[in-house]
Parts: C-alpha cells; sequence; structure tokens
C-alpha cells in the first residue's frame, strides 16, 4: 500500500477532468479511478495547478497482476524499470509483465542490492540496451538519474511531496546526503526558500547541477560535493535539516541537531526493525527533539521498515 495524491471531482465534473489529466500526462496509471456516492477520486503522478488533492492509501494495480506470491516489485523510472524480486521464476513473470504493459521501457534491470558510503545499486541488465541514465518526471519536476551511479527510489515521492508541502517561505534548509537532488527540488518548485545540499557522489553532485538547470525553481539551491556532515560543522544554523541515509547509519546526532534552530525541523528516515526505531527515538527525544509525526513509508524486508519521522526543536 502507498499513500497516493488523488484529484477530488464531483462525479459530474469527472469525465471533463479525466480528458484534461489524460491530455496533461498527469494521471498515475498504476492506480485505478475509485468514486464514492458524490466524487471521483483520480490518482494523480503530477500536480494539476488548481483543484482538491486528497491523499489515499492505495495499491498499485500491477501488484494484483503480478504471479501471485511476488513480493520484490519493481521500480519504473523515466524508461527504465527495476526488478526487485531475487526468485528466478518470478523475476522472469515480471519481466514479461513490463515488457508486455509497458512499450515505453527500453531497459530492465535486476536489483542485487545497494552498498557502500553512495549506496549504488548493484545491477543485472535482464532486458534492452544497458544504459542506465534516463529523464524521470515527478511532482512536476523533471529530473535526470543514473540509475546505476547514483542511488535514486521513485517511492519516496509522496514522501518528498509531504516535506516539501511543509516548508515555509523563507526557510533555510540542510538537505544531507542529496544525491541527485529530489527533496530540494521538490522544495524548491513550490517554496522561494534557501537551501544548501551537499552528497559525496561526484556523478549525483553533477547531474543535481543539471536538473537544477532544467526546472524553473522558487528556491536558490546550492550544491555541495563533500562530507554532509563535515560541511554542516562549518556552516551555522539552519530552520531545517532533512536526513535521508536509511540504510546506513547516520552519525552523532547531538551534532546535528545543534544546527537546527529552537522551533527548526528535523525531517530523517530510518531502515529499521521497530525495536531500533524505538532506541533512535528515545537519543533524539533527549536532545530536545519534540516528535511531530511518524510515517511507515514502505516496507523493507521481513522485519524492518523505512520510517519516516518529522521532529521539531523545542529548547526549554
Amino acid at each position: 500500500m502507498a499513500l497516493i495524491r488523488h484529484l477530488k471531482v464531483p462525479k459530474s465534473q469527472g469525465e471533463m477532468a479525466i480528458l484534461a489529466l489524460k491530455k496533461g500526462g498527469m494521471i498515475h496509471n498504476e492506480y485505478s479511478i475509485t468514486s464514492d456516492d458524490q466524487f471521483l477520486y483520480i490518482p494523480l503522478c503530477e500536480i494539476p495547478p488548481d483543484g482538491e488533492i486528497v491523499e489515499l492509501q492505495r495499491e498499485q494495480r500491477e501488484a494484483r497482476v503480478v504471479a501471485t506470491g511476488h513480493a520484490g516489485g519493481f521500480d519504473l523510472i523515466g524508461s527504465i524499470a527495476i526488478i526487485h524480486e531475487r526468485t528466478g521464476g518470478r523475476i522472469k513473470s515480471i519481466q514479461e509483465f513490463i515488457q508486455r504493459v509497458k512499450p515505453n521501457i527500453r531497459t530492465i534491470y535486476l536489483d542485487n542490492g545497494i552498498s557502500g558510503e553512495m549506496r549504488l545499486r548493484n545491477l543485472t541488465l535482464l532486458y534492452g540496451i544497458d544504459d542506465p541514465v534516463t529523464l524521470y518526471r515527478e511532482n512536476g519536476l523533471l529530473m535526470k538519474v543514473d540509475v546505476r551511479n547514483t542511488y535514486f527510489s521513485p517511492r519516496l515521492s509522496t514522501e518528498r511531496y509531504i516535506v516539501a508541502k511543509g516548508v515555509k517561505e523563507g526557510e533555510t534548509v540542510y538537505d544531507m546526503f542529496s544525491g541527485i537532488g529530489p527533496f530540494s527540488l521538490n522544495i524548491g518548485k513550490i517554496v522561494k526558500c534557501r537551501i544548501v545540499a551537499c552528497d559525496i557522489n561526484p556523478v549525483a553532485s553533477d547531474l543535481f547541477r543539471e536538473n537544477i538547470s532544467m526546472n524553473r525553481l522558487k528556491a536558490s539551491i546550492e550544491v555541495h560535493l563533500e562530507d554532509s556532515y563535515s560541511l554542516l560543522e562549518r556552516m551555522g544554523q539552519f530552520s531545517r535539516i532533512i536526513m535521508n541515509n536509511p540504510v546506513n547509519k547516520y552519525g552523532n546526532f547531538d551534532s546535528v541537531v545543534s544546527h537546527i534552530v529552537n522551533g527548526g525541523r528535523l525531517n530523517i528516515y530510518f531502515v529499521d526493525t521497530v525495536e531500533e526505531l524505538e532506541t533512535h527515538m528515545e537519543e533524539l527525544a533527549s536532545l530536545n527533539m519534540k516528535l511531530v509525526s511518524k510515517r511507515v513509508v514502505h516496507g523493507y524486508s521481513r522485519n524492518k521498515f523505512m520510517f519516516s519521522l518529522d521532529y521539531m526543536r523545542e529548547i526549554p
């Protein structure tokens, strides 16, 4: 299940709304249109300029079509599909399904896991040309992605939108482990603010700069190529820090928190068991960080989940 944005329209206006959204390429085709007595709920891959947007928990249409027992799933990133399943027979059935229903997919990779400080995927080519670079659209943004040489997850699209909507005009944001820039770009598209972003991956930093030039943004964004903790130590305080590096272990929370203004926010992501997460939450609570919200983004393994936590710093 995933939290998906929908356009809520009266049934009397549904046909016209669907036609307009289809023409703009804004309907999320992985999910079906639903309704109640009065309204249609149209799943979106991009946000239209007007209309009432609601978020609903939905199951992908494809998850019900793929062979029974399938659990690994796959991601679609532009013209590339990445299969996460690890069982041979299921890999083949998923590949055949993608080729049958997604004619725009030119390359299919098998994901053998993420490793290293730069969180790179070990990919095996299953179909098509071995070119890991593609153009990907998200929330009205265009991003150039290298799926082999940078870390990127389309599964955080809604999460990035939620964070961006919470940023206020004039904030100063530090985007740690920024990659090709999806969090910063989502914020920068809708909010006039200052963003400092940092990553150790030179390929990601170069793509981030390209992505800035390809989009009309309200924010000013600085892209730095170095260790995120080292840069933070030389900076002042921020009204918001984003930490999205959940596979690797984070550094000293005390140092990070000291760079958040009183009343400022920390958006942080963990891949943990429930018990491990509670340990991290206790540590952050001891640093005068008040939990504002906690969400399960998606499952990760049999007993681990990806968690999204939003904190506010409250100095007594």
